[in-house]
Formats: structure tokens, sequence, C-alpha cells
């Protein structure tokens, strides 16, 4: 045994080049390895942690429910934990949301909100909140003191008129960041104050609870339960909300496990496929030395072990040391992001504070051990066919062996040209052992391919194109409309429509602003129908400046825009489908109408599904020609004023809309820009880790193509050497070493870039179809094709040139003198 380590520690120094391009594979895998799992699993425990932290413990909901569903559902054997939430109404303040809430104890500790002084209110004049609530009533108070409020209470299905109240502080809680940006915040209030307020039968709860598990319990088996329960109680699909964030961070997802593991085996494999290609090219030229070695005496056994302590060595420095790159990186890269994402993300803002105040830990025993475990495995595997290779070797074979391959009697080694040239030299070269160059290019291309497919997933979710599905335009404005709030009936939809803000006048104005283009006006009204269950849908009216791209989203029918003018037929997006899925094509609709003057009956034919982007729709799923909608009501049913503009953003043109839309205080915008912000701030961190991901990944095969050509030039010393004795130039030597690495290259782009393209779209259909990031265009990836081709180029001419220049230190005579 002491002598086989002796000689696979001299092969591994003697052979030293081709270990040290081992090595770099080995360490790129251990690398990927370790970085893929820590930062996964790092980013999910970090996450969870932040969830485990702040937000709500309970399993789920369920809206909308009686007191009397509330004591059979709290000594039900299947739940354990319950506690009890009811909306009251809202403080009567301009410029804020202030909700005025009751939770029960329990339910205040589900939520995991803590009092930062005082008790919860018991008396029905008692009241908890917090220092931004008292700013925004512009009062001030302590514990004990008394304040005057305005309020609203929800009554016969609405907002009531306001009523002033003196309340008690019993006590406050802190305000969040998010909070006193976004201007919404909640008053606690006490049971005695909800059942004075309101009518005992308008009284619902929402019941928030936790049920009965198990540690090995999934989260899919927990969900299962929930809506078990919800229909042995009669509780409607719709009033079940399942915190699905909390059940993530604390039980088991059976998607995590398959999805890291994919992740994990499609390293091994091009770990494996690399550091075997690297072994097997060069096994060629060592048959000879395994036949030595073999007629002095060793053994099968111990060739293999040759081979494989061999192997051993080199992962033994490379294993330790891409694990200390990747130790190091994880630090860097949860640094770099929340240093990119301090400002913008409040879940990064927690986690960060987690981390470092050390209730997240970076690093992992377990995944140190599993990254070796899983490295040295990768590292066997690929020396399996090496170790078959030596162990298989016998003398004689190995004595008859010349330049990679035997000479069989009868059998030509190459094919002979008369005429000999630099691109059939490289040809003959090319194909001397055409499962070398094969297992050589598939190494290269199927990384290529995956590097093609998520390059077309995130060319197809740009943060542009994912803006412009969100909202058509540069500028969205519609007018401010509320439902059931008695203290301002003008903001109904039937008050609105008589007296729109969204008129002619208000169209001419903002054309009048430079930098504006176009104002595009859309339509709407909502409808009322038992094919909804009695809830409101809205009809949007569209435009016939959008004639082409209605007719061109129909996915099932088949109906003109003309046909959609009468007012009778309809068109559902297929997003309705998921809410209501028994509707179908032909099915009639009766419908009611508000149109202002009262309420009219309608009868509305579904004549074909579509699949729009939500910037046409608005989340109005019932679709029809602008003129069909104008049937409606006779009064002024604009919606939306799409306005487009010179620019993506222009600062003065936002600034004089805004003055527009404060000087009449019935309207709201939105932005196309703040749009795009939120999807750039969501995608960069996805297309860099993708990125960095394929990257290594890319340069794992790479070693291949590098190994090949080194060991190609390797072998033919002597054989280049002759060539250039009888007249070969060192121009021509480079010529043919740059079509040779041309094949390699050529070969793996046409399964790379050919292949990837081809994958490419019905990837992006599938990814489309499960609404991934907004995805709704095919965009080829022609930076990432570019790259990939620039990449490979690069890496051959630059590799053919230093192999040139490494001929030239030797000799003519030397090379020809050269013996394997």
């Amino acid at each position: 045994m002491r002598m086989v380590a002796k000689i696979a520690l001299a092969n591994a120094k003697y052979h030293k080049n081709k270990n040290v391009l081992t090595g770099i594979a080995i360490f790129l895998t251990t690398l990927l390895l370790f970085l893929v799992p820590t930062i996964g699993y790092d980013m999910i425990e970090s996450k969870y942690a932040v969830i485990n932290e702040i937000y709500p413990n309970w399993h789920a909901l369920y809206r909308d429910v009686t007191e009397e569903t509330v004591e059979k559902l709290s000594v039900h054997h299947s739940i354990t934990r319950w506690g009890l939430r009811s909306d009251v109404g809202y403080m009567a303040v301009e410029d804020a949301d202030i909700a005025m809430i009751y939770l029960d104890a329990k339910g205040f500790d589900m939520y995991q909100m803590e009092l930062s002084e005082g008790r919860l209110p018991e008396a029905e004049n008692e009241i908890v909140l917090s220092k931004g609530i008292l700013d925004e009533l512009s009062q001030s108070g302590q514990i004990g003191d008394t304040i005057t409020i305005p309020y609203q209470v929800y009554r016969n299905g609405g907002l009531d008129f306001i009523q002033e109240k003196d309340f008690v502080i019993c006590g406050f809680v802190d305000d969040t960041e998010a909070n006193i940006q976004q201007k919404k915040y909640s008053a606690f209030i006490s049971k005695s104050f909800l059942k004075k307020e309101i009518p005992s039968d308008q009284i619902s709860y929402r019941f928030l609870f936790q049920v009965f598990t198990k540690n090995t319990a999934t989260t899919e088996e927990i969900e299962l339960r929930i809506n078990q329960l919800a229909e042995q109680f009669n509780i409607p699909e719709q009033s079940v909300t399942i915190n699905k964030d909390y059940l993530w961070a604390n039980y088991i997802d059976p998607a995590y496990v398959p999805g890291i593991t994919i992740i994990m085996l499609i390293i091994v494999a091009a770990g494996v496929i690399t550091t075997y290609s690297i072994y097997y090219v060069s096994m060629g030229e060592r048959v000879q030395e395994f036949g030595k070695i073999k007629a002095i005496g060793a053994t099968k056994k111990q060739l293999r072990r040759i081979v494989l302590l061999e192997g051993m060595i080199v992962a033994g420095v490379a294993i330790p040391l891409g694990l200390l790159a990747g130790t190091v990186l994880t630090k860097y890269v949860f640094l770099g992001m929340f240093e990119l994402y301090k400002d913008e993300n409040q879940i990064l803002t927690v986690m960060r504070e987690l981390i470092f105040n050390g209730k997240v830990q970076f690093y992992h025993l377990w995944i140190y051990l599993l990254a070796i475990g899983v490295a040295a495995v990768t590292v066997y595997l690929s020396l399996l066919r090496p170790m078959k290779v030596a162990s298989k070797v016998s003398e004689i074979e190995a004595m008859r062996y010349q330049e990679g391959q035997y000479i069989k009697k009868g059998k030509k080694e190459r094919k002979g040209y008369e005429d000999i040239t630099v691109g059939r030299l490289a040809k003959v070269y090319f194909g001397g052992n055409k499962r070398k160059s094969g297992i050589t290019i598939c190494s290269m291309a199927i990384t290529g391919l995956f590097f093609m497919i998520v390059a077309t997933i995130l060319s197809c979710a740009t943060p542009t194109e994912s803006a412009n599905n969100s909202i058509l335009g540069e500028y969205e404005i519609s007018p401010i409309v509320e439902f059931n709030n008695k203290e301002h009936p003008e903001l109904e939809w039937r008050e609105v429509q008589k007296d729109n803000p969204l008129n002619e006048e208000l169209k001419e104005q903002i054309l009048q602003i430079d930098g504006i283009v176009e104002v595009e006006c859309y339509k709407s009204t909502y409808v009322m129908s038992d094919s909804f269950g009695g809830e409101r849908e809205w009809v949007i009216g569209i435009p016939e400046s959008r004639k082409k791209q209605i007719e061109s989203g129909i996915i099932e029918g088949n109906i003109t825009y003309e046909d959609l003018t009468a007012g009778d037929k309809v068109i559902i997006d297929k997003r309705l489908l998921h809410w209501y899925p028994k509707l179908k094509i032909g099915d009639i609709l009766d419908v009611i109408v508000e149109d202002g003057n009262g309420t009219h009956k309608r009868q509305l034919e579904i004549a074909a599904i579509g699949d729009y982007p939500l910037s046409l729709t608005n989340y109005s799923f019932l679709i029809m020609a602008q003129k069909g909608l104008e049937t409606f009501s006779d009064n002024n049913l604009n919606f939306y004023y799409h306005v487009f503009a010179n620019e993506k953003y222009d600062p003065e043109v936002e600034s004089k809309l805004n003055a527009i839309i404060e000087e009449s205080g019935r309207m709201s915008m939105r932005v196309w820009k703040d749009v795009y912000e939120e999807y750039k701030s969501s995608m960069a961190m996805t297309s860099g880790v993708c990125y960095a991901f394929l990257g290594i990944l890319g340069a794992i095969c790479i070693m291949n193509m590098i190994n090949t050509m080194i060991h190609s030039v390797h072998i033919r010393k002597k054989e280049i050497g002759m060539l250039q004795a009888v007249g070969m130039s060192d121009a021509q030597l480079y010529k043919m070493l740059q079509f040779e690495g041309l094949f390699y290259t050529a070969g793996t782009l046409i399964v790379a870039v050919g292949g990837g393209s081809l994958v490419g779209y019905p990837i992006f259909l599938w990814a489309k179809n499960k609404g991934f990031f907004n995805i709704s265009n095919y965009h080829y990836p022609t930076e990432a094709a570019i790259t990939v081709i620039l990449v490979l180029v690069i890496v051959q001419s630059i590799l053919t040139l230093l192999l040139g220049k490494s001929m030239k230190k030797e000799s003519i005579i030397d090379r020809i003198r050269f013996s394997n």
C-alpha cells in the first residue's frame, strides 16, 4: 500500500499540468457545492427568522365568522391555539388610513404584536394607539389621558357617518417605518366598544388559529387540513387565508428539497463530466506507463488504487481551497446584498439586524460536510472509468500502443490524403478520437444550453417589460372611488360618473403639458351577477385603437372587435376562470348595472376567452369595445387616462401632473417609473445569482477544452516537429491549432446556442403560462448568445496562442526526440 501511495504521489507531481486543470475543475465544483446550499439555506433561514420575528404566527384565518361558529371552532379537536379579530371602522382623518380593530389577547399575541407600554383595552372608552396616530390626529397624550377621536364604524354593509367620542389611552404600540411612510396605522379598541357600536347580527370575526401538527408535518398536509376544516363549517374558499410564509418557515416544504437536490445534481454532473473528461483524455498517453507497472507485478486492484489516490491527492488540495473561497464569498455576497438593498427592502433590513445580532448564522457544519462528501463522490465517480481502463491494460497491449491507438492488423490508424493542408491536418487530429472530442464538446455544450435557457427567461422578464405589462403609458390617472362610505357618498361610482373628473377639459389640460404625446381613455363600470357569487366584477371598454390587440389576444372562441360594440357580448380574461372555473363560451350572464340613475338588468354572452396583460385590463376581466360599454349608461364612464410621454420619466412632467391631481383632490396617479423600480429591485438579485452560478459552471466545463487541446498538442510534439522539419511554418502551426480549436467551439455553439434557442421558446411559453416574473412577450437572449460565442472564441484563441508559443520554446530536434 505504501508503494502504491508513493507511485500515486509521484504521478501527481509528474503530471502536474493535467492535475492543475483537474484541481481547478474540482475547486470550482466544490465552490458551487458549498455556495449554492449555503446561500440558499442562509437566505431561506434568514427569511424564516424574519417571519418568526415579525410575521403573524397563525396558520390560517377564516373571514366573516359569526360568534356561533367561533364557539364551535374554538372547541374543535384539530385547533390548538386561536384568537379573534374584528375590523370595527376607521378614524376620520385626512391623508392617512387608521383602522380601528378589536383584537383579543390571544389574537394580539398571534399577530406578534407587543405593547411598548400600558395594557390592552377593556372598558368601552379605552384605546391603544401609537405616537404616529396622535400626530395624525394633531393631538398629544400619555397613558391615562383622554383624547377626542372622530371615527366611522361599519354598519349595514358600509362605513356609517362620522361620530366623535372621548377615549382614554390605556396603551401604546410602536410605529414601524412602513407605518410612517405609507401612513397606515392600526388602533385597538375593546370588545365592549365593538358590541356597543355594531348590531350583534352584523358583527363578524376573523378567526385566527393554529391546527394540531406533528414535527414531520408538511405544508401541504397542513393546508389540506385547514381547507377540510373550512368545508366542515361551510366557510367558503374566498374566506380562507392561509399564512403560507409562516408555514414555509416552520414546516417541511415538499418543493424545497427537490429544488436544491436538482441544482446539486446539475453541479455534480458538470463536475463528473469535466473531471472524467480530463482524466479520460490523458489516459491514452499513460497506457504504456500502466503496462510497465503491471509488468513488474502490480495487480489490477493496485492499478485502480494508483489512479484513485492520484485523483484524491489533487482533490485533497482543491476541495479545502474551494471551501475556503466559498466561506469568504458567502460573507461578501450577503454584505453586498444588504448594502445594495438597505433602503428598499424591509425584510432585508430586519434580516441584517438578526444576522448582525447573532440570531442567524452564516455557516453550518453540515453544509461543509455535505460539500466535502459530494465533492469527494464527484471525484470518485469521475475516476471510475479511468480506473477501469488502467486495470485492464495488458503488458503486450501497452507495448503495441502508439499515440493513443492500438495497432490492429488490417486496420488503418487514420484516413490519409494525397494533398495535405492545414485544415485537413486539423480535421485528422480532431477526428482521431471521436469519443474524446464528443465528451469535450458535450460537457461544454450542456452548460451553454442551461445558460441559454435561463437567459431566455431573464430576457423575457426585464424590468422594462414587466413594468409595461403592469401599466399602460408613462402615467395612469383614475378617479378616486370608494364604496359603502356614508360620510363620502360622493365617492360612490354611481355618483362619480355623474361628475367625472376625467373629462375632455382635463384631457386637453394634460395634452398642453410639454412632453405629453397622447392621452388614451378607457371606460369601465361594474356589474353584479349570481354567476359571480353576488360579487361585483368590472367591465372595461377598450378603445378602437387597441382593436388588433383585443382580437389577437383571443385564445378560445372567435369574435371581432366590431361584434363587441353592441354591448351584449364580452370576452373574459382567462384569469377570471381561476375564481369562476365553470364559466365557458356561450354562457349568458344575467347582470345588474348601476348607471348612476338607478339599476337595470342586462344579458351578456361570453363570446371568447382571452389572455391580456394587466396594463390593458387593470384587473377588469370582462372586456368589450368602448362603444359597447357606452350603452350601459348615459353618464361619463371614463375610468383610466393612460398618458403617453416622450420620455419614460420626466420629473418636470410628473410635477405638473401632480399639481393637476392635487388641485382636483378627486384623482390618483400611478407612475411607470415607480413600477419599473420595483421590478428592477427584485430582478437584479435574481439575475446576478443565476449568471454567477452559470458562470462558475461554465468555467468548470471550459477546463475540458483547455485540457483536450493541451493534451492533443502534448502527445503530437514529435509529429508536429517532423512536420515543421519538412516545411510547416509557425503561421501554419498557429492556423492548424486555430482550426482544431474551432471544431470544439463550433460543436459547442451548435448545441448550446442553437439548441438553447430552439428549447428557449417552449420554456418561455411554460413560464408565461405559470405567470413567472409577469412574463408575456418573448425576447431572444441576444446578449447572452453573443456572450457565449465571444467567451468560447476568446478562450480558444488565447489557448491557441499560448500553445503555439509553448511549442516554440523547444527546438524542432527536441520535439522529434520526444517520446510519450
